[in-house]
């Protein structure tokens, strides 16, 4: 009988020695992200793609209602670049959301001006017909 309970009790210790590793490991994996950004590029990729798909594709279209489209997005097929800033503005007017706090911790910054995606829409020309590069400028505090 005793045998039984101390298998059983050296294996929930086991269980809880594997469980702490595997959080302090996740915990230090997880701050090294946070504070290289990661967090921000991720939120700006998503941020810009919003920004193209909702915003400027279709405001193109009802300002250019009627035109081929490859006369309309053909001009950019070299790329044009979206700002964070411009990114952010939008977000914060179309959402109420302020989400400059992805780009500005107590770990790092990025500048606004100098963070950019660049578009490059490509043919039929639908709404997620583009190549997207994103260029983040953030130095560390």
């Amino acid at each position: 009988m005793v045998r039984k309970k101390s298998r059983y009790v050296s294996k929930i210790i086991f269980v809880v020695i594997f469980v702490g590793v595997l959080v302090a490991i996740g915990s230090v994996i997880f701050t090294n992200l946070y504070q290289n950004s990661f967090f921000a590029e991720k939120k700006f990729d998503e941020l810009a793609r919003s920004y193209y798909e909702d915003n400027l594709y279709e405001t193109t279209l009802l300002e250019n209602e009627g035109q081929d489209l490859s006369e309309i997005f053909g001009k950019y097929r070299n790329g044009f670049k979206v700002k964070l800033r411009q990114v952010l503005s939008y977000e914060f007017l179309e959402h109420n959301v302020n989400y400059r706090t992805y780009f500005e911790t107590e770990a790092f910054s990025c500048d606004t001006n100098e963070t950019y995606a660049t578009f490059m829409p490509h043919e039929p020309y639908g709404k997620k017909d583009y190549d997207v590069t994103f260029n983040l400028k953030c130095s560390k505090n």
